[in-house]
């Protein structure tokens, strides 16, 4: 099961299971980003390894995955990569619309247990994914990994990441947290500086000072870097760590014509890959993946309020700084 320690390592310190599990995924990125290159396709590591920096060299911190970023148009060209490579889809998004795919597609290997994210754009960035990877490409940093070279972003770039990283994943999620905090010590101002410049270039700026403002440092450093408070619907969800159904009302919502007609049918009969995943036992035979169609307005209606009063909250949230 992808991130999940083998049985064997499971005695060892925590210090030493996180090592040996960091230097697997290391060796399996840097295999990837390796067969991307080999194939012509360009890419930035995030995450994982790039922030080692940031972390005491005693840290038993642990990262359950890889993550790589290519340009869009390499996206077709990579998922090959990775099929090659022994990886399969995590989930079925075959017949998603393109308004409903997340920012990554996630792919798992059974030999190894290793899983790769495989990134098109960045969390929280609304220009255009090729403008904004033609922007992140421009100030690459080459680093070592596994022995081999690869690209990871510059500072300033890692701190935006770290911080939009933070706000997607919202307020409950320790893990983005910490790498927030850890960027809010070893990033010297100057270079969040330039991240919040670069945040504007990206069409960033709501996400990120939002995310900034997640944490007491990071209030105290939006103030001495002068960042506006910008606010969306959308990153005012994701840094509340929302209930289901609270971004599908947005959604719906920021939808317009026949589009709004469509957001609502494709949420109650979304494609059967769709429902597989998000009912497990649909994919267990056809009968149960017609129960798993008959239960999903059922699921839908039943946190259907608690979701809506999230998003009408987020609404106010994101209407007081305007």
């Amino acid at each position: 099961m992808p991130g999940v320690l083998p049985d064997r390592q499971q005695a060892k310190s925590p210090r030493a299971r996180a090592l040996m599990w960091n230097l697997r995924i290391d060796a399996a990125v840097a295999e990837f980003v390796g067969t991307l290159g080999d194939r012509g396709i360009c890419s930035i590591v995030l995450k994982g390894p790039t922030l080692n920096g940031w972390y005491p060299e005693d840290s038993d911190r642990i990262y359950l995955d890889g993550d790589v970023l290519v340009a869009p148009g390499d996206l077709r060209g990579a998922t090959a990569a990775l099929a090659a490579l022994g990886y399969r889809p995590a989930s079925d998004q075959r017949g998603l619309p393109q308004w409903w795919l997340d920012h990554a597609s996630g792919w798992e290997r059974d030999r190894d247990g290793v899983a790769i994210d495989l990134h098109a754009r960045l969390q929280g960035v609304e220009l255009d994914p090729a403008a904004a990877w033609d922007r992140l490409w421009s100030d690459r940093e080459l680093f070592t990994l596994a022995g081999s070279l690869a690209t990871k972003l510059s500072e300033p770039a890692q701190a935006l990441y770290a911080t939009l990283h933070a706000t997607h994943h919202g307020v409950r999620n320790t893990r983005g947290l910490r790498n927030l905090n850890a960027a809010l010590e070893a990033v010297q101002e100057p270079d969040w500086r330039a991240a919040l410049e670069l945040a504007g270039e990206l069409d960033a700026l709501a996400a990120f000072t939002t995310g900034l403002r997640l944490t007491a440092a990071g209030s105290e450093l939006a103030e001495r870097l002068g960042a506006p408070v910008v606010r969306s619907v959308k990153t005012e969800l994701f840094a509340n760590t929302p209930p289901p159904v609270a971004l599908g009302f947005e959604q719906v919502a920021s939808a317009r014509g026949l589009r709004r007609l469509e957001v609502v049918l494709r949420k109650l009969v979304p494609p059967p890959g769709f429902i597989r995943h998000w009912w497990p036992p649909a994919a267990h035979s056809r009968r149960m993946l017609a129960a798993g169609y008959l239960y999903r307005p059922v699921w839908l209606l039943r946190r259907a309020p608690a979701g809506y009063r999230a998003w009408r909250a987020a609404r106010r949230r994101a209407s007081s700084s305007s």
